[in-house]
């Protein structure tokens, strides 16, 4: 690194089912991050013997989490995604803290910025020990001013507190340890939130048709990309290019830049593309597209929706952005474009298009390949298992 710090990798654990009854909290905004990115954490965990409790504001995907594992919930009503008033952020401050001391976890595991700051400071008061994930900066890593030097002060402030840093991109771990953020002791790298490839397997596609299917898949925030997907679907669509587009996801009333119903509704009607809602198992419609695309300038970590699609050897068409980078090697297995470029997302477009089958499946087998060698769960569970025993080892 340029700043001559060392970044420590966890070492692969020895597995040992017998690990006692310690209890691991894991603390995310909503449950819905905990079913999406850490299910396979969470099962990982209870698997090695481990108790698990789970804190995060209600939300459907609770009931998903309680049927699919034994982990005990703790909604939190004070988290506030929107808001940025003081008061209802020292409302959450006291309501974690209490969580936590009635939860009593021997070690906790934060995700997302609000448990990663604010939740860190409540463990601190409370003498338990943490790991945190930073899992891309969202809306505050592109802000400017003082809403990004608030968010990284409460870092650095809260990241004095926690025992093990995780960064799931280079760009941010990076940014952090240049920025002092984080002791570089207490930092390190694990590639993504982690993907189980035998679940994101290849599928055949069902129904073949002469037409290319572009998919996107994320929350429709405009800082996703969504807007500049819509619109270089409409340049094509109008073009004449044999191409279908189609939105997997749905708004997040819970940010303050999702899209509105009526906008997507619009483009809907438009003909541009088709809106294939929100879907727990979004393998079948990757299995009937060709290409996924992502134009995000959000501040990914790494974003899953891209990992599954290469865990399902698709190409990717993403930007070269902090997070999406890590998962193109451009020309390869995708196509990297700047980030809100729609010129670059239809030039990226058509070159798939102009594609031969063989070339585009060559592409999905080098996709395949890469998250194979850097992303799967194979190579990121033990990683989390083994920092978790050292940090508890460390207290006794």
């Amino acid at each position: 690194m340029g700043n001559g710090s060392e970044i420590f990798l966890c070492p692969q654990p020895v597995r040992n089912p017998l690990v006692p009854q310690h209890r691991i909290a894991l603390v995310a905004s909503i449950a819905w991050t905990l079913w999406n990115y850490r299910l396979s954490l969470i099962k990982e965990l209870e698997a090695a013997g481990y108790e698990v409790v789970l804190i995060a504001a209600d939300d459907a995907s609770r009931l998903q989490l309680q049927h699919h594992t034994n982990a005990k919930f703790f909604p939190l009503r004070q988290l506030s995604r929107r808001s940025l008033s003081p008061y209802q952020n020292l409302k959450f401050l006291f309501e974690i803290f209490f969580v936590l001391r009635r939860s009593r976890p021997d070690l906790i595991l934060f995700f997302t910025v609000r448990p990663n700051t604010l939740g860190n400071l409540s463990a601190a008061v409370a003498g338990i020990p943490s790991i945190s994930t930073v899992e891309g900066m969202g809306i505050s890593g592109s802000a400017h001013g003082w809403l990004r030097w608030l968010t990284l002060s409460l870092y650095r402030l809260a990241f004095r507190h926690t025992s093990k840093v995780i960064f799931l991109n280079k760009d941010d771990l990076q940014d952090f340890l240049s920025q002092r953020i984080v002791n570089p002791k207490k930092a390190l790298l694990v590639h993504g939130p982690g993907v189980d490839l035998q679940h994101f397997s290849p599928r055949n596609k069902e129904n073949a048709s002469s037409k290319i299917v572009f998919l996107f898949v994320a929350r429709l925030l405009s800082e996703k990309g969504i807007r500049e997907f819509a619109e270089a679907a409409r340049l094509l669509k109008n073009n004449g290019a044999a191409a279908d587009f189609w939105v997997l996801g749905s708004p997040d009333s819970g940010n303050p830049t999702t899209i509105l119903d009526a906008e997507l509704e619009a483009w809907v009607q438009e003909g541009i593309l088709q809106h294939l809602g929100f879907l727990h198992d979004v393998r079948p419609v990757i299995a009937q597209a060709d290409v996924l695309v992502l134009p995000s300038y959000y501040r990914e970590g790494v974003p899953r929706s891209v990992l599954e699609a290469m865990g399902m050897e698709k190409p990717i068409i993403t930007t070269d952005n902090v997070g999406c980078r890590d998962t193109v090697e451009d020309g390869k297995n995708g196509f990297l474009i700047p980030s809100r470029n729609v010129p670059a997302l239809v030039e990226a477009m058509e070159k798939a298009i102009a594609l031969s089958p063989a070339q585009r499946a060559e592409m999905g087998r080098l996709s395949r390949e890469m998250a194979e060698q850097e992303f799967g769960d194979q190579w990121v569970l033990p990683r989390y298992l083994a920092l978790i025993r050292e940090v508890l080892d460390s207290r006794h």
